[in-house]
Order: C-alpha cells, then structure tokens, then sequence
C-alpha cells in the first residue's frame, strides 16, 4: 500500500512511532516513540526456492520499558503498530512475553493470523464436495477471522471445481493446505492491514510500485535473475506433467500438490498457470535501506544499481526496523536442490527404476504404476497387483495376470491364451509369477521387488529398503518433501532457512 506522503522520500525524515495494544477489539492501552517504545521490528520470511505458491507469516519483536511496571501484555491481547500515523502493518497476536528483571524492559513476540493456521487440520472444517478452490480458501480464512481478497487474479484458478473433493486425506494443517491454493493460483499469500487473506499474483508485466535509487539505499548486492520458464506438476514417484515455455530458464516444481493430483485436465491447467505466470524475472539481491513500510509483500520493486542498471525484485523476505529511525533489510536470494529432474518413465525398463504412484488421499488408496504393463494397487483391505505380458512387436496380448492379497484368503487368476496347466509365467521383461509370488527383476537394475500374500519388499543390491507387511512399513532413506508426522502430535518441516518441530492437536 504505496502512498502519496513524501516524508518517506524526504532527505531529512521526521518520524514517529505508536502501538496499540486490543483485547478482543476493545483497546486497552497505547504507547508511542516518547514514553515506553525503545524499538521494534518486523520480520517477513518467504520462500527462496520458489516463484510463486507459498504464505509469508508476519512476525512482531516489541520493546517497550517499563519501569514502574505497570504494562500487563499477555497472550489475550493483539498489537498494531502505525509509523507516522499510517495503517500498513497487520494485527499481531502475542504469543510471548519477557521481562528483564534489572532494566525493567518488556520483550514482546507475536504473530499475524497465519500462525496459527500451523496448529489446526483441514479435517476440522466442513467441507462438502462438491467444492472449488476458492471454497477451501475462503473457509480457512473464516476460520482464522479473515476475509478472502485476491490480486492480479484475472482468471478462474480460483473457480477450478472438485465434484468429489480435491485430494486431502484430512491431516493436512491449514497452513499446508494454504500453500496448495497458493500454487495452484500462482500466488502468494499474507495477511494484509486490514485483516484479508490476500492472494497476490506477482505482477508479471506491469511497473514497479517502488524504486530505490541510490539515494535510499545503505548496501545493494544485485546478483543474476533467475526467469520462470517451466512449471511441473510432480509426485514423490515420478507421475510427473511438465509446460515448457521453450525459453531458457528456471522450472518450478509444485509437488504432491492435492489440487492437481488425479485430475484427468492437469495439462491444461499447466498450461494455464504458465500463460498466467510464465516469464516473471525476479534479481535476486540484498538491500539495507531507507525504508518504507507502505511495500506489502509480493510488491514489485525496482532497484538501481551502483552501474546504474535497473533491476526488477519482489517482495519476499523483508526486515522493517525502527529504533528512533526507521530502515528496512529485503532480499530475494534462489536456491533449489541440484537433484530436480521432471522426467517420465518412457519405457518398462525405466519404469522398473522409476515407478510412479497416484495417492488417492481421500479413498486411502495408492496406484503404483510401471508403465502400461504393471501395477499395483494398495488400499486398507487389500494389495491388488496385474500384469500384462505383450508379445515382441507389443501386438498381442500373450498372458494377463492379475492378483489380489487380502487379510482373509489369496486368489490368483491366471487368464491366458496358453496351454492349460500353467502354473508358473516367466516374462523375458523381469517378471516371474509362481507359488512363491511375484518377483520383478532384470539384469542391470539394481532394484528387485517381491510381493506375496504377506506383503511386499523392494530390496536395493539384494538389501531391503521397503517392506510392507502385517507388522508395517519400514522404509530406508525415508524422504518427506514437505512435512513428517510421527504418531499424532509431533510434525517437523522446513521453517524458512530452519527446521521446525511443531505440536499438533
């Protein structure tokens, strides 16, 4: 919320600080610069190894003195903070108190709204298919007080329909869920001053709402930009659907993501979000400077470097402070994971060491797949697994074989265009199926699988790695991509550039 004042473009800047302390929306109390404010700050944490799909959580560290010890903060009560009087800054709430027993000074933190929206299950929200993708949003966001506002969303990503529901499995945080809208619109979110949810597109082609020139800034390290040219869709396995804009550039990956799995249009909603999104160039940089704190985050800025070059950023990670005078620390620096590959299984060989599975979240149901001969399907009743042998000009169909494992009994059912009596197939692609259940392997891959009436195992140089049977699973070099939760409370996931370790009710 850029304004007209010029007092934060002045060469001398007179300024003034005041917080308002609410309980409920009922003001209890008021500091300003010349009685109990010593400083502040306000820490804004996106993520950098994204163009687009992720909330940045506002947070407020409060210094007031107090030396006659009459200030009482507490956990009740939510903070707005004004700089020359203007209403930019969110409503935060406490969520921790300090006093420094010798100099009598109150240190405060607490959040915006989204804080709390780590702490709560998509599970505790009524939510009847059929739905859309703004439906989700907007029930998250009455939940949490807010009110849905969207920006630079001229499409209908918001209006994509799920007649049976989006692929949730009802654990999901509110937060998590958040960041699946968020990347399947091509926002960003926050909340803003006036307690919305905003969804921000960034402004692919339009002006900077700011420039900072040399005149305002303290440091700048401009370093390369980093340009969206792919966006794919991808799954743990590899089920993977890219758009490629054929230009040079960086790909962003939206995995496992509820809102795209199973959906039979994922190309086109691909195709859609690169059309909406494609192109956006983002400097990455670090800049101490003047300050103003009417930028709201996604904002697009412009920065003149000391070659007087104009480059373009966004708002993204971002540090206000005020101590008597006011300045502020943004930066936008990628990083991604050199391991990133968005190929597909083209052929039953590479589906053998690239298997893919479709989680059906909702029906608790998982399809692994390898290619258009082999899958396997599993569910809380049952492992059911099929294949189809093709003859070497892969025109006929030989033999199909299906089996199904259940807790109760096993049944095998061999139907073929074969000689009767056959009681054991061996395929020249790495299938053998006998008494002893199915084996697939073949020479020069160093992953075997077996699967019986007690389960499965998939072993790597004859050393089991998985193995799901009556007992569970046990997996090696287990990788969450997202979050891990163990047992029903604890949750540990990437926290900005840290790990957090989170207690879920």
């Amino acid at each position: 919320m850029i304004t007209s004042n010029n007092v934060w473009n002045s060469p001398v800047r007179k300024l003034t600080a005041r917080v308002e302390l609410f309980e409920g929306s009922t003001l209890a109390g008021s500091h300003s610069y010349t009685d109990n404010i010593k400083k502040f700050t306000i820490e804004r944490i996106g993520n950098e190894g994204k163009f687009f799909g992720f909330g940045v959580c506002q947070r407020l560290n409060l210094h007031l003195i107090d030396t006659k010890r009459e200030i009482e903060y507490g956990t009740q009560h939510s903070i707005k903070c004004y700089l020359n009087d203007l209403d930019s800054l969110p409503s935060f709430k406490i969520s921790e108190v300090r006093r420094d027993e010798n100099t009598n000074e109150l240190s405060i933190t607490a959040y915006d709204a989204l804080y709390a929206a780590a702490a709560h299950q998509i599970a505790e929200l009524y939510l009847p298919a059929p739905y859309t993708v703004g439906d989700v949003a907007t029930a998250i966001a009455t939940a949490l007080g807010l009110t849905v506002s969207k920006i630079n969303v001229n499409d209908s990503s918001f209006d994509t329909s799920y007649p049976e529901g989006a692929n949730l499995e009802g654990t999901e945080t509110w937060r998590a869920v958040l960041d699946a809208i968020a990347e399947a619109t091509q926002t960003v979110y926050y909340v803003d001053y006036a307690n919305n949810l905003v969804f921000k597109r960034p402004d692919v082609s339009g002006d900077a709402v700011l420039t900072i020139g040399k005149a305002d800034y303290i440091t700048l390290d401009s370093k390369t930009n980093r340009r969206l040219s792919d966006i794919c869709s991808a799954t743990e396995l590899g089920d993977n659907v890219i758009t490629e804009s054929g230009v040079i550039g960086t790909v962003q990956y939206v995995r496992d993501n509820p809102f795209w799995e199973l959906r039979d249009d994922i190309t086109t909603l691909l195709d859609n979000a690169l059309a909406a999104i494609g192109g956006l160039t983002i400097n990455q940089f670090n800049c101490s400077w003047r300050g103003n704190p009417g930028l709201e985050v996604g904002d697009k800025i412009a920065l003149v470097t000391k070659d007087d070059e104009t480059v373009i950023s966004y708002v993204y990670n971002d540090t206000i402070e005020y101590e008597g005078a006011f300045q502020q620390k943004t930066s936008w620096n990628y990083s991604s994971s050199d391991n990133e590959s968005h190929d597909n299984p083209v052929s039953l060989g590479d589906a053998l060491k690239k298997t893919y599975a479709k989680v059906d979240k909702a029906n608790q149901q998982i399809d692994i797949v390898a290619g258009e001969t082999a899958a396997i399907r599993i569910n809380n009743e049952s492992i059911q697994q099929s294949v189809t042998q093709l003859d070497n000009n892969m025109a006929e169909v030989i033999a199909e074989v299906n089996t199904k494992v259940t807790p109760e009994d096993v049944t095998f059912s061999i139907q073929k265009a074969m000689e009767q009596g056959v009681t054991a197939v061996t395929t020249t692609t790495g299938f053998t199926f006998n008494e002893e259940g199915l084996h697939v392997s073949k020479t020069g891959s160093e992953i075997t699988t077996t699967i019986t009436e007690d389960g499965m195992t998939v072993a790597r140089d004859n050393k089991e790695v998985l193995v799901a049977d009556n007992l569970g699973v046990k997996a090696e070099d287990l990788h969450a991509t997202t979050f891990l939760i163990i047992g029903k409370n604890s949750r540990f996931e990437d926290y900005g550039n840290r790990t957090g370790c989170f207690w879920i009710r």
